[in-house]
């Protein structure tokens, strides 16, 4: 059965995962237009996955909800969807190519639930190249561009998930390794805090600004993005805050418009 779009829904562009001004409403906003709203779709999915890893109050709870989820991807090339973003998914012919792939995003969140905080930095690493690198991954298998590497994709999109772990450093601090640890940061100075942050950002290929034309377009603009807002982190020392550092939107649009 065919499943008709419903009007005004919650999840078309911009949504709560891409509100107006942030770097991933920027990122969408500048996609080809055939490309916007799955892109769109797609993050907010990837969001979701996101949020039941990031503060799991009850772990065998938010591991339920993961398998839920796991069945819904089961479902959508079926067409037998229930949850409305997974509906709207489901019109954007995924392909079982790249709904493997957004299994592979589940089973690195359900790791994480399960070792309650990453240890090391080969496990923060593996955990970013799973969750938004294998995102990268998924919009170059629907892309179906030979060119898209999928190493750089991996790489990039770790890289990407890697800022925004370290933005969030005093919400979830279990998704960092044990020493980047909030209040042991908080007790040595700003060199040896920013030398500990950038040794482990090091292992991601965005630190080193190489060429970009070889992952998605959506992948490249949220890239620089990034990139921009790792310098702000750089320069402020990694300020140990709960105050979220943050870009003006003027500042979004213009790395955005840049990265064309």
């Amino acid at each position: 059965m065919t499943t008709r779009r419903t009007e005004n829904s919650e999840w078309d562009f911009p949504n709560a995962s891409t509100p107006l001004g942030s770097a991933a409403y920027y990122a969408v906003r500048f996609s080809p237009e055939p490309q916007r709203r799955r892109n769109a779709l797609l993050f907010a999915w990837y969001q979701l996955v996101q949020a039941v890893a990031e503060n799991p109050r009850d772990p065998g709870a938010a591991r339920l909800k993961l398998d839920w989820w796991r069945q819904e991807l089961d479902n959508i090339p079926g067409e037998k969807a229930r949850h409305p973003l997974a509906i709207e998914l489901q019109r954007t012919k995924l392909g079982e190519t790249a709904a493997s792939i957004m299994g592979a995003i589940i089973d690195t969140a359900d790791e994480e639930i399960r070792n309650a905080w990453l240890g090391d930095y080969d496990a923060f690493t593996a955990a970013c190249r799973g969750s938004l690198g294998n995102l990268f991954l998924v919009l170059a298998e629907l892309e179906n561009e030979p060119q898209y590497k999928p190493e750089d994709c991996l790489g990039f999109g770790g890289y990407c998930a890697a800022v925004e772990r370290i933005r969030h450093l005093t919400r979830f601090p279990q998704r960092v390794p044990k020493n980047l640890d909030p209040q042991r940061l908080q007790q040595i100075d700003r060199t040896q805090r920013t030398a500990l942050i950038e040794e482990l950002m090091n292992r991601f290929p965005g630190t080193r600004a190489p060429e970009m034309r070889q992952i998605p377009d959506f992948s490249r603009r949220l890239t620089a993005l990034s990139r921009a807002m790792h310098s702000k982190m750089h320069s402020q020392g990694y300020t140990i805050t709960d105050t979220l550092s943050d870009r003006a939107p003027i500042a979004q649009l213009w790395t955005a418009w840049r990265c064309r």
